[in-house]
């Protein structure tokens, strides 16, 4: 059995690298010549190439699991091995079990592409951009998220943070203003509950607590409350999208220690929610994506089987389930459906037509 094994586990890693080799390849020339016509310097083009692997890797992992295991199985018939397989006593149990335990170890390198990788090219393309716009009067500080999940950033004189940006209501929940005085000490201290743009650069604070006099010794802190009141900033929603990039820059176990910040303070968080189950849902389309092309170990006779129409199916399958996942996230992010279905439902649908297709071909085989 273990030969058996060998055998088909050879031909499973070299079908998936070989895929994965070709289509690198063909990407990176498209990406490289498409930097040379859009008329940037070569550094450029291999930065900005650099920077956009991980993402690409993710995409194109899922599809190499699929392909590998499309071509393993096609490479056997074609030699009448995978007839010997099974007729060496290898069901079709096992060879479902071999490709799920593949699979599971490219999930894993998946896991730290998209968890960990992307991150950090999200992190330095951050980075890079606060170089280029350096120079740019707009531009402010670069934020941070703090350990108790608040984002942080720096005006001219003052620091704010806040909890969450909503974007569909130009509102800041949690907002905090610690305005300093000349010598860069705190003078004062504005706390609302929520700061809405009202126009121009003023925003609407709701449910406001002041704390003046902070930075005299001889006057002690002089409190007020504001039901509503206008107050001048320098940033405008514009500013705050590119400050909740930062989010993208965290790691998964970072990102679910955010999520579930924002959770404990009643703010709705289902498009952290949905980014942080994308990643998860991106390893298990691994193992979908394996197991998709396994229909064919039941029909190990070459002559009854096209490869032309495994690779239109194969196509098929790729384009519908991409097609139907993306549409999911983005109504998952709109906050049209719960985060979960949106990016796990997809892939449990097809799981289950995968079982459903086993069941009903292991009954007559």
């Amino acid at each position: 059995m273990f030969i058996l094994s060998k055998i088909f586990a050879k031909a499973w890693f070299k079908s998936l690298f070989g895929s994965l080799i070709v289509l690198f390849i063909l990407l990176t020339v498209g990406d490289i010549i498409n930097g040379f016509l859009r008329g940037w310097e070569t550094k450029r083009i291999f930065i900005e190439y650099a920077l956009k692997m991980p993402f690409l890797m993710g995409k194109l992992i899922p599809i190499c699991t699929l392909l590998s295991t499309l071509f393993a199985i096609n490479g056997l018939k074609a030699h009448s091995e995978l007839i010997a397989i099974l007729a060496g006593g290898y069901s079709a149990k096992k060879l479902y079990k071999l490709v799920f335990i593949f699979s599971c170890f490219v999930a894993l390198f998946q896991f730290l592409n998209v968890g960990f990788l992307q991150p950090i090219a999200n992190k330095t393309k951050r980075e890079q951009f606060e170089k280029s716009k350096r120079n740019d009067s707009k531009y402010l500080a670069r934020s941070k998220i703090g350990g108790t999940g608040y984002l942080w950033y720096k005006s001219n004189n003052y620091f704010s943070t806040f909890s969450h940006f909503d974007k569909s209501k130009n509102e800041l929940h949690n907002f905090y203003m610690y305005y300093l005085s000349n010598d860069q000490k705190i003078e004062s201290i504005f706390k609302a509950k929520k700061a809405k743009y009202y126009k121009n650069d003023l925003w609407l604070m709701h449910d406001l607590k002041i704390i003046r006099s902070l930075n005299q010794k001889d006057i002690f802190p002089k409190i007020n409350q504001e039901k509503n009141l206008l107050v001048s900033l320098k940033e405008k929603p514009s500013d705050f999208v590119q400050f909740e990039s930062d989010i993208t820059t965290l790691n998964i176990f970072k990102l679910r220690k955010f999520v579930n910040r924002l959770d404990t303070t009643g703010i709705n968080s289902n498009e952290y929610k949905v980014i942080y189950l994308e990643m998860i849902a991106n390893c298990l389309i691994c193992i979908v994506f394996s197991l998709f092309p396994m229909v064919g170990i039941f029909n190990p006779n070459r002559r009854n089987s096209s490869f032309g129409k495994s690779i239109v199916l194969t196509l098929v399958f790729t384009i519908a389930f991409w097609g139907i996942f993306s549409a999911a996230i983005s109504l998952g992010q709109s906050g049209k459906i719960p985060p979960i279905i949106a990016t796990l439902g997809i892939p449990f649908i097809f799981s289950l037509f995968i079982g459903k297709t086993y069941l009903k071909n292991r009954k007559l085989a």
